[in-house]
């Protein structure tokens, strides 16, 4: 059978070893692939199912070592993880089948560890040998008992702190990467520090005892190795990062068979249901037509969904019991495996861009950008072009040339670079809508006047009283009817309220009124200040109101403002003059020659575009006449060569004097074109050298004027003196370290361990574990219940007789409602 294709997830079959193999029933193919299943129908009874099945995978392993479930299966899967794709193993099978010895082995021996262990070797081991590149390991430890995710790595004080950690944490999703809150990761820079949390990890597991295992594992356990690699040699902003899961799941069971009861049966029904969950989570994977996933119906599910398949080197490796009396449970795990065979991978490498590097990458680019652009620029002459943003100074002096531009004093504005260019054209920007606003301000103001306007007609006619006249317009007595000057005909109402404002008229004109000025009557008032500003008002004949205001009213009519009735005079003792006065002043006395070098300066400068203005001018025409003569000669020539070329005896083509003339005039031309094209580049050199110069003296001319200014009129104390620095020493807390009996036997025995090195990180992980259950079995007793010779062994590793210390004392072994077991001393 041909090998399976490799987008696929890779799956191995793994039998325990076992006296009573059902040969008659389990086949092993020759290629190590295939694995056939044969079961004997009962002759009493009618049986319809299948009793023949054939599975064929990446490979079988029968009767094998540790060592080689590592190299074939999990080495390949730690190297890519090293590399930057994230791997998965996981272990599948009946309880009692071998899947904790195959992902852990056994602490007490070296020879049996798994493939947990060998990993963290392996992974240490090419880190050293890599030394282009910096690696970063971070280790978790997650359980997931009856639902319910514990963190291993995490110390806990008592069931009620267990509990409450327990909802502590929670799944979350980012960019499709799944995540725990509140899961620890601890760094390992050595082995010897990763195997501790593994150690640590293994004591706190949830282990239980029934029919078929003594030391079955009642709950998932993922250790999952974070791993961070950037490279040394390189700057470059991107690194990797990658996670390996190992994946110890609980044993599925058959209840008939375990016979267990209690907590045992509870534990059971949720391991059951989680890898039911986990087999329905497959099947949706497999299914080209689904077209959503479900992975949170349970916990197990919902934290492997980026670990099975898809961008991740899943491997699983199925463990199997081959005897008769679990042949159904061979079976269904053998068909769980095939399904796992079918679910798609395709990794990829997990690239991250480090904004910090990143920003110090474009930094150094834009240096080199710039630099780029100053040596292009002083190849071509173009000396003075700045490159960096532009300041308050510069956008001020730009949109004073978009002004001048606009008024047409300005032919036009010099191009400097892209800066500029869009530094001007903000200023346009801005100088539209300002002229905008101030047309729409003006319109509004017109709007208000003949508002105004219309107001007052209106008031005058309720004051007279006027209605519509005999030929249908609305107009008043005396206004014009577009023919003659006339009345016009007045009615009843009209006539009546004459006579009431000639009555007014002569008390205004009595001579006590002349005397002493009273208060106007309110109409008349109104009537007088209104028919000012009526283009319509006439002055009438007779007794009629005079439409004119006398002096004395125009002087009480006119109301001071503030600011007039303020002393002049007094203004120089009280407030400083205003900085454009003050700059006047400066530029007379201490700026004068400030002020004399940059008038000279802009002088000649101004000079300078008077000629680099005519030379451009000069350059145009000599293009134009380069191009005009140009023509006429191509176009003299296309003539010869009409009416056919003449050659002397030579071979020389002959022309006529009409064309000789225009070869030498444009010969001439390119000459004066060049001379004056150099002449034009000279000065536009110089210009911007003056510009410079005219800047500097402006700069200059200001912050003089600012000192002389504050120095004159701010009464300001500027002489403020800097605090001083304080130093302050750390002291050195010297430790004493005491050599006693026990740290000589440790170094004795790690002097016996260097002879096997490999095995060196393993023995230390696994007495520093057994250091630290002595000291929690001790500390449990409490202090007043040791005696002087009691034995307390820190996590330093000194040993002291009769002391305890209450800041070393960790938590002793944590029963879940007597699942959770305690640790045997090896």
């Amino acid at each position: 059978m041909p090998p399976r294709t490799s987008n696929k997830v890779k799956v191995y079959i793994r039998s325990r070893p076992t006296n009573n193999f059902a040969s008659d029933m389990i086949g092993i193919g020759r290629d190590n692939r295939t694995i056939t299943i044969h079961r004997t129908p009962s002759a009493s009874v009618v049986d319809n199912k299948i009793n023949d099945w054939a599975f064929h995978f990446d490979g079988l392993f029968n009767n094998v070592g540790q060592e080689v479930i590592f190299d074939s299966i999990a080495k390949d899967v730690v190297d890519r993880s090293l590399d930057g794709y994230n791997g998965t193993i996981l272990c599948y099978g009946q309880t009692g089948a071998g899947k904790t010895h195959t992902m852990t082995g056994f602490t007490e021996s070296y020879q049996n560890r798994g493939i947990i262990p060998r990993s963290l070797q392996h992974l240490y081991q090419e880190i050293n040998t890599r030394q282009d590149y910096s690696y970063s390991v971070r280790i978790s430890y997650l359980e997931i008992y009856n639902d319910q995710m514990c963190d291993l790595l995490r110390t806990l004080n008592s069931q009620s702190d267990y509990q409450q950690h327990l909802q502590q944490l929670s799944i979350g999703e980012d960019s499709g990467l799944v995540y725990i809150k509140g899961l620890s990761y601890r760094i390992a820079n050595t082995e010897e520090e990763a195997l501790n949390l593994l150690f640590e990890g293994e004591t706190n597991r949830a282990i239980g005892q029934h029919v078929l295992n003594k030391q079955s594992s009642r709950s998932h356990c993922i250790f999952t190795v974070l791993i961070e690699c950037r490279s040394i040699l390189s700057s470059d902003e991107k690194y990797t990062i990658s996670k390996l899961n190992l994946v110890d799941l609980a044993g599925s069971e058959r209840l008939a068979k375990t016979n267990s009861e209690g907590v045992t049966k509870r534990e059971a029904t949720f391991i059951n249901k989680s890898l039911s969950f986990l087999e329905q989570a497959v099947l949706n994977l497999t299914d080209k037509k689904a077209n959503s996933h479900n992975f949170r119906s349970s916990k197990l599910t919902h934290t492997l969904k980026d670990s099975i398949g898809g961008r991740c080197n899943t491997v699983m490796i199925a463990n199997i019991w081959p005897e008769m009396q679990h042949l159904e449970e061979t079976v269904s795990t053998l068909r769980f495996a095939s399904r796992m065979a079918c679910v798609p991978a395709e990794p990829t490498v997990n690239e991250v861009i480090d904004p910090v590097k990143a920003l110090e990458n474009y930094k150094r680019e834009n240096k080199q950008l710039r630099d780029e652009l100053a040596l292009h620029d002083a190849l071509l002459n173009r000396n003075g072009t700045s490159y960096e943003p532009i300041s308050e100074q510069q956008l001020y002096e730009i949109e004073n040339q978009c002004h001048r531009f606009i008024d047409g004093t300005l032919d036009e504005i010099e191009v400097k670079n892209l800066r500029q260019v869009q530094a001007v054209f903000n200023a346009f920007r801005h100088i539209c809508r300002a002229s905008e606003k101030d047309a729409e301000k003006k319109l509004h103001d017109r709007r208000a006047i003949a508002d105004k306007y219309e107001y007052e007609q209106q008031d005058n006619q309720k004051m007279f009283g006027t209605n519509p006249g005999p030929n249908g317009a609305g107009g008043t007595a005396g206004d014009l009817d577009g023919q003659s000057f006339g009345l016009g005909a007045a009615s009843k109402d009209q006539r009546t309220n004459k006579e009431a404002l000639l009555k007014m008229t002569r008390n205004k004109r009595q001579p006590a009124a002349a005397a002493a000025p009273t208060t106007k009557a309110p109409g008349v008032q109104q009537i007088n200040a209104k028919d000012k500003a009526s283009p319509n008002g006439f002055k009438p004949t007779g007794n009629g109101p005079q439409r004119t205001m006398n002096t004395d009213d125009e002087q009480y009519s006119r109301v001071k403002e503030p600011s007039e009735m303020v002393d002049t005079k007094d203004q120089g003792l009280h407030a400083p003059p205003g900085r454009t006065v003050a700059f006047e002043e400066f530029k007379q006395t201490r700026g004068a020659n400030l002020n004399k070098i940059y008038i000279e300066n802009k002088d000649i400068m101004t000079v300078k575009k008077k000629q680099f203005a005519e030379l451009a001018r000069r350059v145009n025409q000599a293009k134009a006449e380069i191009d005009k003569t140009r023509i006429a000669a191509e176009r003299k020539k296309n003539e010869r060569l009409t009416m056919g070329e003449f050659l002397n005896e030579n071979g020389e083509t002959i022309i006529d004097e009409e064309e000789y003339e225009l070869i030498a005039k444009l010969q001439e031309l390119k000459g004066i074109y060049r001379t004056d094209y150099d002449q034009w580049k000279n000065l536009k050199s110089e210009i911007t050298y003056c510009q410079n110069l005219v800047n500097q003296c402006q700069n200059r001319l200001l912050q003089e004027f600012d000192v002389w200014y504050r120095e004159c009129y701010v009464n300001g104390n500027n002489t403020g003196a800097m605090d001083s620095l304080l130093t302050s020493n750390k002291n050195n807390n010297d430790y004493q370290v005491y050599d006693d009996a026990a740290e000589r036997f440790e170094r004795m025995q790690k002097e016996l361990l260097l002879s096997d090195l490999d095995s060196m990180p393993f023995r230390q992980a696994q007495m520093r574990t057994n250091r630290r259950h002595i000291f929690d079995a001790a500390a449990a007793q409490g202090p007043w219940k040791q005696s002087p010779s009691t034995t307390v062994i820190h996590n330093s590793g000194s040993y002291h007789r009769g002391t305890y210390d209450e800041d070393q004392q960790s938590t002793p072994p944590i029963s879940l409602s007597g699942s959770r077991q305690k640790p045997m001393v090896r």
